[in-house]
């Protein structure tokens, strides 16, 4: 068994697709860890709850594109004896014909139907840039309540195939044409990850590649990737066609669907849906989908593929949030945190839970146990009270004052019960529902990167991959690139309470106090460009100065908000130049210091929440919130820049971080503290 790095393949020169060699790099850099498997015991392992092997024997005694008794395939060995030059021809003839021999009905009603693709263009989900499309050779599409017609760009025709109708897709090079392996998996990734984006109920993907008389079987899942040596498909035609049934399976959950969630279909496509989940008293619950689409997604092959979608309850027709995702093993589960969080203003409520739904490592086959760099991810299911909007969707200062202050009140409340949140962002704050009393205006969503204390009161050193670097402290952002003579220290409730600091920085400098976004700042556009501790530094100097809001920003908001801001940057100021201090040795009792964050804890909030408090009672006396009118300025700003760039979603390295990195550095034993 190999492990392949997905940062270190080289670009490989192949026919030319559109945007090819830059979807390549896409999807290379969010794969992950690629396993190269040594033997064939997967490949062969697949599917035999399927078919017999006296089933496939029969189906080979009768195929017209089998020959018995030269035991092997009918496929020309020279290109040129093929009447239409049209290497996918015999192939295709091959796959349509086991299809339609083990799937009768399915091929008979249209529900299977494998089609020939390799001069058509798929295009990719409508995110992706329009240039981007793909060539698979095969596809075998499919009709049924997880598929549908693909959407299409304004101004084009309806297409009758692409990736959200497509059950697999099979790569073919003919003999003498091979691709090397390396751009074999990128391609089938490339197919992958277009399927994981356009069927967004996919729990696993797999390609069929084949080249010249060997198939590769490349399986895409939430934990990486993994492929299968070459095999000979002469020499083992019941595995081939073992593969091809279990591809074109009209049991979607066969072919790497959760059928929990389904779609009513008319006219191709999706008019209405359900999920089917477990209620709090253990017995089945089917909620009505409010929208078809989920309400986020994230789109990376690999790491949570956190997935929400909004349901209605059928009860109280109440709007309730259910997400989907799936955990690295060794993280503690977010419902765990959730629980603490019950009846907690200010922190997203939890109705219902299903904590493993499945695990990456029963999709696949490791003969001698799970190999060091494969990391299992379990799937999990938190059903939520549905809320509103990021708080980047206020509409007045005092609104926006007011959800900040509620989601520090109930970070603070979070933390006294041992659960810190670590993963602070413009995102993961959300505004109350209209209306809302006076601790639930805002409300703090997302505990998949939360700790908890451990028995000597610390939660686990500070991690550079975990959160939006944008957002970051400055001590989590100096511990990617730690000197030999700085420690790490413990994440505590000072970094997340300073990332606070920083989603008000940030929507000060990108809207007004109406909620209309302005192009992005300058400093901002910096702090994306800039991590490690190069970002550490900006943002101390930016803490520093006396001047930090120019005056076109600062017109844009009332004095009484401005106030908060200043007030929230001169408290951190000092703890932060205390936390460099013991970062970087120089404090005369480091542990000391340390500890004495803790012990102030009770008091740092309440002087945070006194701020707001303050800001909020200047606004509500005020006869107006804003000095100046809003004005009607391009939306290129924060909406299509910071706020869909890093604002919502660039994360740190790779998207997902569920441990601390492998470093030998120096930090502060949590046992001593």
């Amino acid at each position: 068994m190999h492990t392949r790095s997905s940062r270190k393949r080289t670009k490989l020169e192949t026919e030319p697709e559109k945007g090819l060699e830059e979807q390549k790099k896409l999807v290379m850099q969010e794969l992950g860890t690629v396993i190269e498997l040594e033997s064939h015991a997967f490949a062969r392992s697949l599917y035999h709850d399927l078919a017999s092997n006296s089933s496939i024997e029969s189906f080979l005694k009768t195929s017209r594109f089998y020959s018995l008794r030269e035991r092997r395939w009918k496929i020309p060995q020279n290109l040129a004896k093929l009447l239409d030059s049209n290497y996918c021809t015999p192939f295709r003839n091959i796959v349509a014909s086991v299809v339609r021999h083990f799937w009768r009905d399915a091929t008979r009603q249209g529900c299977r139907e494998v089609v020939d693709t390799h001069a058509t263009d798929l295009q990719h989900c409508l995110a992706d840039p329009p240039a981007h499309t793909s060539r698979p050779s095969l596809v075998i599409k499919a009709k049924g309540p997880s598929f549908q017609l693909p959407c299409v760009r304004i101004g084009q025709s309806l297409a009758k195939i692409g990736f959200s109708n497509t059950a697999a897709c099979i790569e073919i090079q003919p003999e003498g044409g091979e691709l090397p392996v390396s751009e074999q998996l990128a391609r089938a990734a490339i197919y992958a990850r277009q399927i994981f984006v356009q069927q967004p109920n996919r729990r696993y993907a797999r390609v069929l590649g084949i080249s010249g008389h060997h198939l590769r079987l490349f399986h895409f899942d939430r934990s990486g990737a993994q492929y299968t040596p070459p095999l000979d498909f002469n020499d083992d035609p019941h595995t081939l066609v073992r593969i091809i049934i279990g591809l074109s399976s009209p049991n979607e959950a066969v072919i790497g669907l959760d059928t929990s969630i389904q779609w009513q279909v008319e006219n191709g496509r999706k008019v209405g849906g359900t999920l089917t989940t477990r209620a709090a008293n253990d017995t089945e619950k089917v909620y009505p989908l409010v929208y078809l689409d989920p309400l986020f997604t994230r789109f990376h092959l690999y790491g949570r593929g956190t997935t929400c979608w909004t349901v209605s309850d059928p009860g109280s027709s109440d709007r309730l949030l259910v997400k989907d995702s799936w955990r690295s093993e060794d993280t503690t589960a977010e419902h765990v945190h959730l629980q603490d969080a019950l009846d907690v203003p200010g922190v997203a409520q939890m109705v219902s839970f299903e904590p493993e739904r499945g695990q990456t490592q029963d999709l696949r086959l490791f003969e001698h146990g799970n190999p060091p760099t494969f990391h299992n991810r379990i799937e999990c299911r938190i059903v939520m009270k549905s809320y509103t909007q990021p708080i980047i969707h206020f509409t007045s200062a005092k609104q926006l004052l007011c959800a900040l202050r509620d989601a520090i009140s109930g970070h603070k409340t979070l933390f006294q019960k041992g659960t810190l949140h670590r993963d602070i962002w413009i995102q993961n704050i959300l505004l109350g529902i209209p209306g809302a009393n006076p601790g639930e205006r805002g409300v703090l969503i997302d505990l998949d990167m939360a700790s908890r204390r451990d028995r000597y009161g610390n939660h686990p050193l500070v991690n550079w991959q975990i959160g939006i670097p944008l957002y970051q402290s400055v001590m989590v952002l100096h511990s990617a690139e730690l000197e030999e003579d700085q420690v790490l220290i413990p994440h505590d409730y000072l970094d997340d309470l300073e990332s606070f600091f920083y989603v008000l920085t940030c929507i000060v400098y990108t809207y007004d106090c109406h909620g209309v976004s302005y192009p992005a700042n300058e400093l901002l556009k910096r702090w994306q460009k800039i991590t490690g501790s190069t970002a550490a530094t900006a943002k101390e100097v930016f803490l520093t100065r006396r001047r930090f809001i120019p005056d076109p920003i600062s017109r844009r908001w009332p004095q009484a908000l401005l106030d908060v801001f200043f007030d929230f940057r001169i408290f951190l100021l000092p703890l932060v130049q205390e936390k460099i201090a013991v970062m970087e040795m120089e404090a005369e009792d480091p542990e000391e210091c340390l500890k004495q964050f803790a012990f102030n804890a009770e008091q740092n909030y309440d002087e945070v929440l006194r701020i707001f408090d303050a800001g909020i009672e200047a606004l509500e006396k005020a006869d107006n919130e804003c000095p100046v009118a809003p004005q009607e300025v391009p939306k290129d700003s924060l909406a299509s820049s910071v706020q869909q760039r890093s604002l919502a979603g660039k994360r740190s390295r790779s998207s997902e971080a569920d441990s601390q990195p492998v470093a030998k550095r120096h930090h502060l034993s949590p046992e001593r503290l």
